[in-house]
């Protein structure tokens, strides 16, 4: 995994631009970052699971909203659980999400005993408070909430900062050189672009053949069963 100044050094290298000027380490943090979101979108296409992650959100009771993880891509959420106590008295549950706005908000007000409530959650956005993770009932409870969300691709600040989608990093580094070609005019300009749409296709295929395969589960022989369920009596159990 390479830092952004290993990265920017490796095309300042291959294309041998030490002694230039036209090309600032500004243009090449910004082509750098112009690339990994280029990536992102197609992460976040083809194989969002790249980028699953899990927060720790502290649940206290009485508070409503919650924020969503700093780094959660468009409010995706995949799960929240949540869970209280320790040893052999730990408590969870799945907190689903709401679909039914008006239950929900009749359970916020009339719920008063919350020790034992089951929460549910639903995606707010308003001009006061921003984006929120809103619990219900809204007397929530004191505990944990477990949320696997899916994040955005990390941006490359400063120089240390390292690249998180390494296996593309090739990609990267070829969008930035294209574009480095192209400021200065430079008629490498379209073979440049040609190699770096095929490591975006080589990308894309292996985003591709990351996607799980659910389909492989072999179907159990349940025939002894049925031959055996002359009465019905297995009818109702398999």
């Amino acid at each position: 995994m390479k830092t952004l100044k290993q990265i920017r050094d490796q095309v300042i290298e291959d294309l041998d631009l030490d002694e230039e000027t036209f090309v600032s380490e500004t243009d090449l943090n910004r082509w750098i970052n112009d690339a990994i979101t280029l990536a992102e979108a197609e992460i976040h296409t083809l194989y969002q699971d790249y980028f699953l992650s899990e927060a720790v959100i502290t649940a206290v009771a009485g508070q409503a909203s919650y924020d969503f993880p700093s780094d959660i891509y468009a409010n995706m959420i995949r799960k929240i659980v949540y869970r209280a106590g320790d040893g052999d008295n730990i408590e969870t549950h799945e907190v689903k999400r709401v679909r039914n706005l008006m239950e929900a908000k009749e359970e916020d007000l009339y719920n008063t005993t919350s020790s034992s409530a089951i929460l549910r959650w639903s995606p707010i956005n308003d001009a006061a408070t921003g984006r929120k993770i809103r619990v219900f009932p809204k007397r929530s409870r004191d505990g944990f909430f477990d949320v696997f969300y899916i994040r955005n691709a990390k941006v490359l600040v400063l120089d240390d900062d390292v690249c998180d989608i390494d296996e593309f990093e090739i990609y990267i580094m070829q969008h930035a050189k294209t574009e480095a070609y192209l400021k200065d005019g430079d008629p490498r300009t379209a073979d440049s672009k040609a190699l770096e749409e095929s490591y975006q296709a080589k990308m894309i295929l292996t985003l591709a053949e990351m996607v799980p395969d659910n389909n492989n589960e072999i179907d159990m022989d349940f025939t002894h069963y049925e031959d055996s369920a002359g009465s019905g009596y297995y009818e109702n159990e398999y």
